[in-house]
């Protein structure tokens, strides 16, 4: 794999830390998908089975699509966001309180 450093910007804020360019085909193993998505690879491989990630069969061995992890991170996400929503409708009716 290619690292690249960012160059200063004024734009960006950066940490010192090396950043990875990849193409939109990259492809991961499952070890590899679970660090990306901050998964456990045991949770991984029940979102595959259950057909939430794509993947393809190479051998013995499951390769996830880049664009497939983070199609499943921006599901996530608007998941994340519809229960912060109806949270806060929920403790502006009254019906829940900290």
């Amino acid at each position: 794999m290619t690292f690249t450093t960012i160059p200063p910007s004024p734009f960006l804020t950066t940490t010192g830390q090396d950043v990875e360019v990849l193409s939109a085909s990259t492809e991961y193993t499952v070890a590899q998908a679970a660090k990306f998505l901050h998964v456990s690879e045991r949770h991984l491989n029940r979102l595959l089975d259950a057909g939430r990630i794509a993947f393809r069969q190479e051998g013995s061995e499951r390769m996830v699509l880049q664009s497939s992890l983070l199609d499943y991170e921006q599901w996530r996400e608007r998941g994340h966001a519809a229960l912060d929503r109806m949270m806060q409708w929920n403790q502006e009716m009254g019906l829940y309180n900290d």
